[in-house]
């Protein structure tokens, strides 16, 4: 059974203590005051003591309130809109249904709060401890995350397009289903973070760490993520089309049936990645690193590899059609049964196929004298 929480305020009493702390420049205490539907709008409550206060359905848009404690307050259905709450704590606090729509919640303390559904929207978190809050179907698009701590956290079906999350902190966070479609995520920790199906369209993701990250079915067709590591992360039947991953690692990324087409890889990293089956069409993966990559089935038709490494590489089935094979090294890699013409190794140096697998049958058809026969 819940325990009923005795207010030790009344509405008439509490509003009392706000004026004679204002008149005597000190914090108020409205520690348990029940203070619910109350008209509060540009109140200054800064520092006040507000623990398990009843706040709900009141209007407190515009109200100061930076430095509060609000530790288990209830703030449900509560009109927040452009509040101070900078550097306010707020773990525990009930904000269901709350509108925070351009509040100031600098440096505050959320962990581990329920802001299931919030509006959020323009807020500003910079700096903000959201560690394991729960942020399911928020909507936090075009919020100011910048460096908050996320950690943990559950945005699973949240709204963050067009958000700053820019040394944000969201690893372990799940954010499957999410909105983050032209978000900020420049030198974001996203290190095991759930990110199934989610959308990242468009976003920034430059220097970012997704190392160990579930990123299936994701959509990050346009996303620019230069330098970004993805290190052994779940990229499997992922949109990355038209995708900047240029200088990117993908270590031991899977990436099997996923949609890099014309995407920019040049110089990125893919060795011991798994690309079965993935669309590359067209892409540029100039001086990208593919040694003891598996490329079995995936379509390589049109994309530039010069200068590439594919060294001990697998590439058995691939299609090379039109593909700009010039300076590439293919040394020990299986290149059975690909699909192409003379044309693509025209420019190959014979030398770097040494110790190559292919079938005779393509080889002579490519007109090419295998080491050893």
């Amino acid at each position: 059974m819940v325990e009923a929480i005795i207010y030790t305020l009344t509405r008439d009493q509490a509003l009392a203590e706000i004026i004679r702390a204002q008149r005597e420049e000190r914090v108020p205490m409205l520690d348990y005051a029940d203070l619910s539907g109350t008209d509060l709008r540009k109140t200054d409550l800064s520092g006040g003591n507000i623990r398990e206060a009843n706040l709900s359905e009141s209007n407190l848009s515009g109200a100061y309130i930076c430095g509060a404690y609000l530790r288990k307050a209830n703030l449900s259905g509560a009109n927040l809109g452009g509040a101070d709450l900078r550097k306010a704590v707020l773990i525990g606090v009930n904000l269901i249904g709350a509108n925070l729509r351009g509040a100031s919640l600098r440096a505050a303390d959320l962990r581990a709060t329920d802001l299931c559904g919030v509006s959020l929207s323009g807020a500003d978190l910079t700096a903000a401890n959201l560690v394991e809050a729960d942020l399911i179907d928020a909507n936090l698009s075009r919020a100011d995350l910048v460096g908050a701590d996320l950690q943990g956290a559950n945005l699973s079906g949240a709204k963050l397009e067009g958000a700053d999350l820019s040394r944000a902190n969201l690893a372990q966070a799940i954010l499957n289903g999410a909105d983050l479609s032209r978000a900020d995520l420049s030198g974001a920790t996203l290190v095991g973070a759930n990110l199934t199906g989610t959308n990242l369209s468009k976003g920034n993701l430059i220097g970012a760490n997704l190392s160990l990250a579930k990123l299936s079915a994701a959509n990050l067709s346009g996303t620019y993520a230069c330098g970004a590591t993805m290190y052994g992360a779940n990229l499997i039947k992922a949109n990355l089309s038209q995708a900047n991953l240029s200088g990117a690692s993908l270590r031991r990324a899977y990436l099997s049936e996923a949609s890099l087409r014309m995407a920019n890889l040049s110089k990125a990293n893919f060795s011991w990645a798994n690309l079965m089956g993935a669309d590359l069409s067209e892409a540029d993966m100039s001086k990208a690193n593919l040694q003891e990559a598996n490329l079995s089935g995936a379509n390589l038709s049109g994309t530039y590899l010069r200068a590439a490494d594919c060294t001990r590489a697998k590439l058995q089935g691939a299609q090379l059609f039109g593909a700009v094979l010039t300076g590439a090294l293919f040394r020990g890699a299986d290149l059975q049964h690909i699909g192409a013409t003379s044309r693509e190794f025209a420019e190959v140096d014979i030398s770097e196929l040494y110790g190559i697998l292919m079938d005779r049958r393509m080889a002579q058809e490519l007109k090419l004298l295998l080491p050893g026969s």
